[in-house]
């Protein structure tokens, strides 16, 4: 700078002496302004892009790292697993075992009746309309079996005999008749099951049946019109009924039987008195 100053102050003094006679070289002035614009435009330029990239650096790495924080948020979520193994505890389920007590499901037959020896039982139906099976006598002494209603009347004799028995009889089907007591006569152990009418054997008319002592059985299908009926080859007593809208004694004989008899049209239970063999066709 300091040459620049004095080669413009030899310059001026010349000029002022001799007018046109010194030149100033031009090129001294180029070399000498080139260097600084340059500097100071570079000076310049690297400031402003030093201020720029000191911005983004400033600017984007904070944003940057917030992601990076959020890291360790994510691991509590291991914590909570921990929460789930409890669960494990629960598995003590096997106390639902105790369904075994269920099993008392065994319980006795409400409306089967066991006993030994004469006896007085309350009867407890299960429908209004019911058959008995009755079973005892094994020792072949005397057996009776009565049923009374409520006032104490003796409504009728179902079983009567010295042999060993195992029957099916009838209660209640004539109108009037609710039986509430039994009466057993009896050396021994007996049984009586009170079953529904529904519990009958059944015969399909036109059809044939065979059995064997006291039973009971329903007719279906066709309206009967006539029975063949066999039995008592035994010469004891044998007695066959029908009940429809009225009671009708069939058969009533202590000699062997083989005989047609004429059926209500609406007859719809047989009941069978016999010791030994018999058979019904129905017509």
């Amino acid at each position: 700078m300091k040459t620049l100053a004095g080669l413009l102050g030899i310059a001026l003094l010349l000029a002022a002496c001799s007018p046109g006679t010194v030149e100033v070289p031009e090129t001294v002035i180029v070399r000498e302004t080139v260097p600084v614009t340059v500097q100071v435009e570079v000076t310049r330029i690297a400031q402003v892009e030093v201020t720029r990239i000191v911005e983004r650096v400033v600017t984007t790495t904070p944003t940057d790292t917030p992601p990076f924080t959020l890291t360790p948020s994510d691991t509590p979520t291991i914590t909570f697993t921990p929460s789930k193994t409890p669960t494990a505890s629960r598995t003590p389920t096997p106390t639902k075992s105790p369904t075994p007590t269920r099993t008392p499901t065994n319980t006795p037959n409400p409306f089967l009746l066991t006993g030994s020896g004469d006896a007085v039982v309350d009867l407890v139906k299960p429908d209004d309309l019911v058959i008995l099976h009755i079973t005892g006598n094994a020792r072949s002494s005397f057996f009776a079996v009565s049923n009374y209603d409520g006032n104490g009347n003796q409504i009728d004799l179902l079983v009567n005999t010295t042999d060993p028995y195992d029957g099916i009889v009838p209660i209640d089907l004539l109108a009037g008749e609710d039986t509430k007591r039994l009466e057993i006569k009896a050396r021994g152990q007996w049984t009586i099951d009170v079953l529904p009418l529904t519990a009958a054997r059944k015969i399909s008319v036109p059809g044939t049946i065979t059995g064997k002592g006291d039973d009971v059985f329903l007719l279906t299908g066709q309206k009967p019109g006539t029975a063949h009926i066999v039995g008592n080859a035994r010469s004891r007593y044998f007695g066959v009924l029908g009940y429809g809208s009225s009671k009708e004694l069939l058969v009533n004989t202590t000699d062997a039987y083989d005989g047609v008899v004429i059926l209500s049209s609406d007859t719809i239970v047989i009941e069978i008195k016999a010791e030994g063999d018999w058979s019904v066709e129905i017509k």
